[in-house]
């Protein structure tokens, strides 16, 4: 490059800012920088653009967002007063992308539709694909699901058609991303690791922290933790390697959640830590808002309640302080508009109306102005009402959530000493008179009485029914509904009652399967004692965004108001262990003979991915 001089050494510089745009930043700005001074000190336009584009790429790549504006938006005037439609294309694009990052979706899509109509017009199909995925993206974020699974589904046949290896990694990216939206874990985690693979083969390694986030989050959601943490803590590395700090806040704060599953509390609390010092060096207000709320959730499990309460204090502010910039933008957007407006106005009316209409607007604008002030003043005052409000509504939540926490702590005591006298019970009960018979007959045969091995066939289906009672190992290696089914079997055997386990395309709960089992298995207790039922069915349906049980008897019903007047402690143990999975419980019953029906709803708990610039 030393020997080049003039319009190709620009060129040579410019070029070098793009290939170094992802992996050194720094170095790819150094080179921006210099072509964008001797392309302004030989006023070439042309290259003063390209050169502006890029640095507004390499900020973008570090999320650093107004900077990114600073050079991409004086890049697109120079572009379009040139007329290159592409390059004036991309630069729509990329500010798409950015104007999507700082939550201004609408403008967003205005961007990436313009640079869909230019794309059209010139017949590149592989810039319609990039532009494309991005419009997916952003339409993700409003929740429209089944259009963006079409976008994307669109750009994939077309980088397929054009056998274009990058953009159907970065497709299937994205369908692991909206996949994980709709609760499709296993396709999450598919696309996720194949996209994965894709951009190792392909030797991109800037893309790899999102698509092993994506991983991450489904594999956590699918309840492997482990394979979760090794991604986070890959991805994490490299986005410190490529010094992408937004990413590499909201990886910090994905691992948090993983650690305070695992009650690793101490880790989870160090790393949200680290997130939110990094989210709040960048100004990234929604990532400092997950922050606080992570960190609010590590101090609960802690029992730190008043850090905790603290903690979310502080989310709850960040989220009106985001709520309030977004209206003080909104504000400031009308004000722009009504000043333009209003500047027309003036210019109307000096040219076609006399010097006393002109002190009758002026005397217009005067009272506009005091009804502006009014406005605020009220809009000030409704706003501090309104965050004191909330204020006493926290506090007064804060301390329900104490008193109920005491509660349940009470009621999983009692559940504990009730299971653990249920179970001495049964040892007693069961175990005591087999073992006595056998010594005696050990010690006294006789033909008549039962043999040995009768008895010891006994005891051993004794055992089982007792370790099936206490934790039915089918349930860990099987799953819920194989557990259901043998309780099942085991209940039919007596002849006495009939029971159905019906199953409508369930899922594996993972670690809520004994929380479940229990309750299902107290309820049933409650009927084979009290019911005077001769059938049972059990029913288990998955919904997109719930999984439901129900369990149906034909006994003889009773008065449900009966349940909160007892003195019993198994409906108390069935709510405690509801409220842990966050659930509800609804009791449909008729009494003479018109049977019960207990219904159990549970309601179901990645990151964007990378997007193309051009």
């Amino acid at each position: 490059m030393s020997s080049a001089k003039g319009q190709d050494k620009i060129q040579i510089l410019i070029d070098l800012c793009w290939e170094y745009r992802f992996s050194n930043a720094d170095s790819a700005r150094i080179y921006g920088l210099e072509a964008l001074e001797l392309a302004r000190n030989g006023k070439l336009k042309e290259l003063e653009g390209d050169a502006l584009h890029n640095l507004g790429i390499t900020h973008e790549a570090q999320g650093n967002y107004q900077e990114a504006l600073k050079y991409e938006l004086p890049a697109l005037e120079i572009r379009k007063i040139i007329g290159n439609d592409l390059k004036t294309a991309n630069t729509l694009n990329n500010l798409g992308i950015i104007h999507d990052e700082l939550g201004n979706q609408n403008k967003a899509l205005e961007y990436y539709f313009e640079a869909r109509k230019i794309y059209e017009h010139l017949g590149d199909k592989s810039k319609i694909a990039m532009v494309i995925s991005n419009i997916g993206i952003v339409l993700k974020a409003q929740g429209e699901y089944v259009k963006v699974i079409g976008y994307y589904h669109e750009a994939l046949s077309l980088y397929k058609e054009l056998k274009n290896e990058f953009g159907i990694a970065a497709c299937h990216a994205n369908l692991s991303s909206v996949f994980y939206f709709t609760q499709s874990y296993d396709s999450a985690l598919y696309y996720a690791l194949l996209s994965t693979d894709e951009f190792r083969s392909q030797n991109v390694r800037q893309f790899l922290p999102t698509t092993l986030s994506n991983s991450a989050q489904a594999y956590y959601k699918l309840g492997k933790t482990q394979e979760a943490r090794k991604s986070l803590l890959e991805a994490i590395k490299l986005n410190e390697e490529f010094d992408n700090k937004f990413d590499l806040s909201e990886v910090l704060l994905i691992l948090a959640s993983v650690y305070r599953t695992e009650n690793e509390t101490k880790d989870a609390k160090e790393t949200a830590l680290r997130g939110l010092s990094i989210a709040e060096s960048i100004q990234a207000k929604k990532l400092v808002m997950d922050a606080h709320l992570e960190l609010s959730s590590i101090e609960e499990a802690n029992g730190n309640y008043f850090a905790s309460l603290k903690e979310l204090k502080l989310y709850n502010m960040q989220k009106d302080s985001i709520f309030e910039q977004d209206k003080i933008r909104q504000m400031a957007e009308l004000q722009t508009q009504y000043e333009t407006e209003k500047k027309e106005k003036e210019i109307s009316l000096q040219k076609f109306k006399l010097s006393e209409q002109a002190l009758k607007i002026e005397r217009n604008q005067a009272m506009i102005f005091g009804m502006i002030i009014l406005f605020v003043l009220l809009l000030i005052v409704f706003i501090l009402e309104r965050s004191r409000g909330k204020l006493k509504e926290q506090k007064s939540k804060a301390l329900q959530q104490q008193a109920f926490q005491k509660e349940l702590t009470r009621s999983v005591i009692d559940l504990q000493e009730r299971e653990r006298s249920r179970f001495s019970q049964d040892l007693h009960d069961g175990f005591g008179s087999l073992i006595t018979a056998l010594k005696f007959n050990l010690e006294n045969p006789n033909p008549e009485k039962p043999n040995t091995e009768s008895l010891f066939n006994q005891i051993y289906d004794e055992i089982r029914n007792v370790s099936f009672a206490l934790w039915p190992q089918v349930l860990k290696r099987d799953g819920i509904v194989q557990a259901f089914r043998e309780l099942g079997e085991r209940l039919n055997k007596s002849g006495k009652i009939k029971i159905e386990v019906i199953t409508h395309g369930f899922i594996d709960l993972g670690e809520s399967e004994i929380i479940v089992y229990r309750i299902c298995q107290e309820w049933l207790t409650n009927i084979l004692k009290y019911g005077s039922a001769s059938k049972i069915t059990i029913q288990m349906i998955s919904h997109p965004e719930e999984l439901i049980f129900m369990i149906e008897d034909d006994g003889n019903g009773f008065d449900t108001e009966s349940l909160s007047l007892g003195k019993g402690n198994g409906w108390k143990n069935i709510q405690s262990r509801a409220h842990i999975l966050k659930a509800t419980l609804d009791i449909d019953s008729q009494r003479f003979n018109k049977g019960t029906t207990l219904t159990l709803t549970i309601p179901k708990i990645i990151e964007d991915t990378n997007r193309e610039v051009a």
